[in-house]
C-alpha cells in the first residue's frame, strides 16, 4: 500500500534476503492500517466539500514529511473499498464521493460519511492509546491532548471534550463521565 518510506531503503536492502523479506512484510502490515487512518484523516480535513484523489496523495505526502507515500494505483482501490466495505448486513460506507468538473477536468471528490466520522474517532483514539501504552517499552513519549479530548474507557474512541452533550460512546455505547477526565482514560 505504501510505496515508499523515506530513508528506510538502504538499511533493509543491506540485510540478508530473510531479514529483508521479514522487514518489508512487517513494514507493509504496519503501514497498511496507518495509511488507512491517515487517508480518512486527510479526507475529514476537507469536510463535506471533499478532496479528490491526487490532492489527497499530495496532502498525505506533505503532512507526513514524505514518510508515507501511497501510489496512485493503490489509492483508488482503497478508496473504493472505503466506500463499500463488506457486504449485505455488514456493509459499511465510510466515505462517499461525487463528481465535479473543475478546471475543465472531471474530478471525483471524497468526503466522510457520518459512519466514517465515528469510525475515524475510534481509530484515532485506539491508535493514540496504543502508542501511549507501548511508549515505555519503546523508550519514547507521547502526550495526548487531554484538555481537548477524552477517551472512552471501554473502546478508546476519541471524543471531543467540548461536546459534553454526548453521554454515551457512539461506538460501544459505554456511558461517559465528562465530570472526571480520569474516569474516561
Amino acid at each position: 500500500m505504501i510505496g515508499k518510506i523515506e530513508g528506510s531503503d538502504t538499511s533493509v536492502l543491506e540485510q540478508s534476503s530473510a531479514h529483508r523479506d521479514f522487514l518489508k512484510k512487517f513494514e507493509s502490515d504496519l503501514l497498511r492500517g496507518i495509511g488507512r487512518l491517515n487517508i480518512l484523516k486527510v479526507i475529514q480535513n476537507y469536510g463535506k466539500k471533499g478532496v479528490y484523489g491526487y490532492q489527497l496523495l499530495k496532502d498525505l505526502e506533505e503532512d507526513t514529511n514524505k514518510m508515507l507515500i501511497i501510489k496512485e494505483g493503490t489509492l483508488y482501490p482503497l478508496l473504493r473499498n472505503l466506500e463499500n466495505w463488506g457486504s449485505g448486513e455488514n456493509r459499511l460506507s465510510l466515505i462517499q464521493s461525487y463528481k465535479e468538473i473543475e478546471d475543465d477536468r472531471m474530478r471525483k471528490y471524497y468526503y466522510l460519511t457520518e459512519e466514517g466520522e465515528k469510525v475515524l474517532s475510534h481509530l484515532e483514539g485506539f491508535f493514540l492509546k496504543l502508542l501511549e501504552s507501548i511508549a515505555g517499552i519503546n523508550d519514547f513519549q507521547i502526550f495526548l491532548n487531554e484538555d481537548k479530548y477524552i477517551f472512552c474507557p471501554n473502546c478508546k474512541t476519541r471524543i471531543d471534550y467540548s461536546d459534553s452533550d454526548v453521554k454515551f460512546c457512539e461506538i460501544c455505547g459505554n456511558k461517559l463521565n465528562f465530570n472526571s477526565k480520569e474516569d474516561n482514560k
